[in-house]
């Protein structure tokens, strides 16, 4: 039987201040394996990643990836005059900040919400030519970018979608961010993970009610976690599987990543049992 090489991460918004950052002082003394940083306008000061480079890099806790800023005016598939050319510029802030702080990957959305139907064919051909925009821009970097598959009206918002956004740009400098709280069906998320195959380069892990994103700890929703963890072990993903949620229960950081990365074997547990062809139910 294939083992699970995917390992536990998290992803947080660290302080300004990275030598007081209690966020960053509960990351480094946890057992996390990999961090996705969101990005922040104060990330840009190279004093700000060079320190917090030095923390992590005196742990074992790597980081996996760096997630682009996303809005209504930070928007790849702008139509309006100048609209696209200042989201890319925003986007641009994050692979320098990823490059400093030696992160593989920056996470980018195709585009904002709502799209209106009758706009979604040029929006499409707008978000393409930004995807192939950045994708230039990482060409020296050693970053590539991981579009993420969102929810509702938005871009890539179906594993179809996703792959014709990313058809037209180098698989070496791109892939995917499969978000399992995102699709509008979570029975479809095992055949999600095996049609993209290895376009999958990092994951986003929360729950949902399959009506709607909710960002739940998994086993609050209706994701079957264990038929997702041996998908992902049938295409042989070995990167990081990193919670986009926080646990209720801990009153401290600390707390809350213990209990992720019990969860994150509970999640182990059950594809191992599932594997096996044995179900047992969790109270």
């Amino acid at each position: 039987m294939k083992e699970y090489q995917f390992k536990v991460g998290v992803s947080l918004s660290l302080g300004e201040s990275p030598n007081e950052d209690e966020n960053l002082q509960a990351l480094v003394s946890s057992r996390m394996d990999y961090l996705e940083i969101g990005y922040r306008s104060y990330c840009d000061d190279p004093a700000w990643t060079r320190s917090v480079r030095e923390k992590l890099d005196a742990s074992p806790v790597r980081i996996n990836s760096v997630h682009a800023p996303f809005s209504s005016e930070v928007d790849i598939s702008r139509l309006d005059d100048g609209g696209q050319e200042f989201a890319l510029e925003q986007i641009d802030r994050a692979i320098k900040m990823a490059e400093r702080l030696g992160a593989g990957i920056v996470v980018v959305h195709g585009s904002a919400e709502p799209i209106e139907e009758d706009e979604r064919a040029k929006r499409l051909d707008k978000s393409r030519s930004g995807l192939e925009i950045l994708s230039r821009h990482v060409q020296s970097s050693g970053v590539r970018l991981a579009l993420e598959v969102l929810p509702r009206t938005c871009l890539g918002n179906t594993v179809d979608e996703l792959l014709m956004l990313l058809a037209d740009v180098p698989q070496e400098h791109t892939g995917a961010c499969l978000d399992a709280n995102h699709l509008a069906d979570p029975g479809q998320l095992p055949d999600a993970v095996r049609q993209l195959g290895e376009r999958i380069i990092t994951l986003h892990i929360s729950d949902y009610d399959g009506v709607d994103e909710r960002h739940w700890m998994p086993f609050r929703g209706i994701v079957d976690w264990g038929a997702f963890a041996n998908a992902l072990r049938d295409i042989e993903y070995d990167g990081a599987f990193i919670y986009e949620t926080k646990p209720e229960e801990g009153d401290t950081l600390e707390e809350k990543l213990v209990i992720m990365h019990s969860n994150f074997q509970r999640i182990l547990d059950s594809a191992n049992m599932l594997a096996s062809g044995v179900r047992r139910a969790y109270s």
